[in-house]
């Protein structure tokens, strides 16, 4: 018995073109998607990095400030307020590193270890903060504004500061005065300069007059 052949049909060689278009189409739009997609995350990384640096330093900031003018032997005000005197009342004041803006730098002091004296050494208690180069720096050892003997709070490889400027305002209320520094900070990524952000926060100083 004699079978016929069936006959087999493959793609043409228009239809072969047709699908390798759509294909490559398909993964162009998809790597295109993948591209989009680590560039967005790539840059909400970096943001959340800028955002952490700059709440670090707000936070170090406004925690040192509240403790300016702070005196451990309050009591002895209170009991004798002729005599007596806080010998960090009049310590905080703003200036600012040589080429620096204006009002970058603040400096203050709190009696850290609650003896009554504004001690000098081995441990000073003067404080303080200012933009230099693009860092901002922490005082050690009651260096003035325009003195060497800082230290980097921020890395200016990582984070650069564009802007640091403190204001200091008093205000009575009751016949009580109240100290108010508000401080405005501006800074960006070195390795992502399009991504800038700046806060602007105040603290209230209560312990100082």
């Amino acid at each position: 018995m004699l079978v016929l052949p069936i006959k087999q049909y493959g793609n043409s060689l228009v239809e072969l073109m047709i699908s390798m278009t759509l294909g490559l189409a398909s993964i162009t739009t998809m790597a295109s998607l993948v591209g989009h997609g680590i560039a967005l995350n790539t840059s909400l990384l970096a943001r959340s990095r800028l955002d952490e640096e700059m709440n670090a330093v707000v936070a170090v900031v406004s925690h040192d400030l509240k403790r300016a003018g702070y005196y451990g032997l309050t009591d002895e005000i209170v009991k004798n307020p002729t005599n007596a005197s806080n010998p960090f009342d009049g310590s905080l004041s703003t200036a600012a590193y040589t080429a620096e803006p204006a009002n970058s730098c603040i400096n203050f002091a709190y009696d850290r270890n609650k003896n009554g004296l504004l001690d000098t050494s081995p441990n000073s208690e003067k404080y303080g903060f200012r933009l230099r180069d693009t860092a901002v720096e922490i005082r050690l050892g009651g260096a003035a504004c325009d003195e060497s003997g800082w230290h980097d709070l921020t890395d200016p490889k990582v984070v650069q500061v564009m802007a640091l400027k403190f204001t200091v305002k008093q205000s009575s209320i009751q016949q009580v005065t109240q100290t108010l520094v508000t401080f405005e900070l501006q800074a960006r990524l070195k390795k992502h300069p399009d991504i800038l952000r700046s806060i602007n926060t105040s603290v209230l100083v209560a312990n100082y007059e």
